[in-house]
């Protein structure tokens, strides 16, 4: 699964100090290994590959790298710190479809976001065109609609009322009249899954900025879905997996002009 060559390595032990499941060793004057009762427990993040000064390292899993070359990844931080502080939510959305090619290009690269021990655990869903998209929204409308009459005390009835009420005059609130969502969806059972989510679509919605195209966090959307597994049944789930979170995108219908203001850090140093 790893293989080290021993004419290539110069027995530095980078990769020893940064495997972080600690499984790769090296005894003196020999190149480093991974002793056999450990090679299960590796957790195929490739550091041990990509840290390797002398391209001494190579892994056979599964996979296949991007396209990309690491040399010139780095990007100046004046022009990162901009694209954030660009970032805004899009709630007005163009009804132009985003390409197909646009989007296989993005995931191929959000697929490589970080995730808890390297587990790799999402599935993706995209609800594409704006009528699927519309279809969701009603059933999640009339979820709401049905809560809010059957528990006034409900900490978000007003929300849910408003969202059927609006939804009946052709603005959709609970996903923005967009063409298109992208969900994510976890294992059942994994504690750490749903950061993994998060993390995903925070690099999605970075990245997608970069193409033109918006974005808006769903969370009425995911609050009714967690009550109620049922409004997505239609979308075959696989089994050990549920809804984890969901993002409208598409082309936005207006532009930004200026940064908001926004309160300072609260950093606590120690």
């Amino acid at each position: 699964m790893i293989s080290f060559d021993q004419e290539k390595c110069t027995r530095c032990d980078i990769c020893v100090l940064l495997c972080p499941a600690g499984i790769i060793k090296r005894e003196e004057n020999k190149e480093p290994y991974i002793p056999e009762d450990l090679l299960g427990t590796c957790r195929k993040c490739g550091h041990c590959e990509v840290f390797c000064p002398s391209d001494a390292v190579k892994t056979e899993y599964h996979g296949d790298y991007p396209h990309k070359d690491a040399e010139t990844a780095l990007l100046e931080p004046a022009a990162l710190e901009n694209h954030l502080l660009s970032r805004r939510t899009t709630r007005a959305f163009l009804q132009k479809p985003v390409e197909k090619e646009t989007m296989i290009r993005i995931m191929d690269t959000v697929r490589f976001s970080p995730s808890a021990s390297n587990k790799q655990p999402l599935k993706w869903k995209i609800i594409n065109g704006p009528e699927k998209v519309r279809t969701l929204s009603a059933k999640v409308a009339e979820w709401m609609r049905k809560t809010a009459d059957t528990d006034k005390n409900h900490p978000y009835a007003p929300v849910f009322k408003k969202a059927g009420d609006e939804l009946s005059k052709g603005n959709d609130i609970i996903s923005r009249n967009a063409p298109a969502i992208l969900i994510t969806l976890i294992p059942s059972e994994s504690v750490l899954a749903e950061n993994d989510s998060s993390i995903a679509l925070a690099w999605f919605e970075i990245l997608s900025q970069s193409y033109g195209i918006g974005t808006c966090w769903l969370g009425l959307l995911k609050l009714a879905v967690q009550n109620d597994p049922s409004l997505v049944e239609d979308y075959d789930i696989p089994q050990g997996y549920k809804f984890g979170d969901a993002m409208s995108f598409g082309y936005p219908k207006y532009r930004i002009y200026s940064f908001p203001r926004r309160n300072s850090a609260d950093i606590d140093w120690i």
